[in-house]
């Protein structure tokens, strides 16, 4: 798997964008049968909050963008993987990446629905540390996961 792990390239918004959505639909459907956002409405909110608040990484084969990190200082905000390329090592990637430029420890919050999303999780280290309600407009019950490297 020639994985190349780099920043966003403003090229290539639109296909991230699109990319985003299909792993949301795969992975989250009931929330986004829920919440019913258009192609519109996630394209303004990646450029306007993703892309202003956290550094956006993909993960490209080839050239071609496969997966996406929203990475903070010690927060994963956004990790999705194109539902075709799960389960080949792609998020794992991503995560130990976020990893390296977080070596204090990081946290992340999933929904409590997202059993896959925490099984992944929790098999690379993160712990489970509060239960509660995501923010509106959401308001879905969400896990606060914390990963802390151990001893060297």
């Amino acid at each position: 798997m020639g994985l190349e792990i780099r920043l966003l390239r403003l090229e290539e918004v639109e296909e991230i964008v699109r990319l985003w959505r299909r792993s949301r639909q795969d992975n989250l459907p009931w929330l986004e049968e829920r919440m019913g956002y258009t192609p519109q409405d996630d394209l303004r909110h990646f450029r306007g909050h993703l892309m202003a608040k956290y550094e956006v990484w993909v993960a490209a084969e080839a050239g071609v963008p496969v997966a996406l990190l929203a990475l903070g200082s010690s927060e994963v905000n956004q990790l999705y993987v194109e539902p075709k390329q799960q389960r080949r090592g792609v998020g794992s990637a991503l995560l130990a990446h976020a990893k390296r430029h977080s070596p204090e420890g990081l946290r992340l919050f999933t929904h409590q629905r997202n059993e896959r999303a925490r099984r992944f999780y929790e098999s690379r280290g993160f712990l489970a540390t509060a239960f509660g309600v995501s923010p509106p407009p959401e308001s879905e019950p969400d896990v606060e996961y914390r990963w802390t490297p151990g001893p060297s």
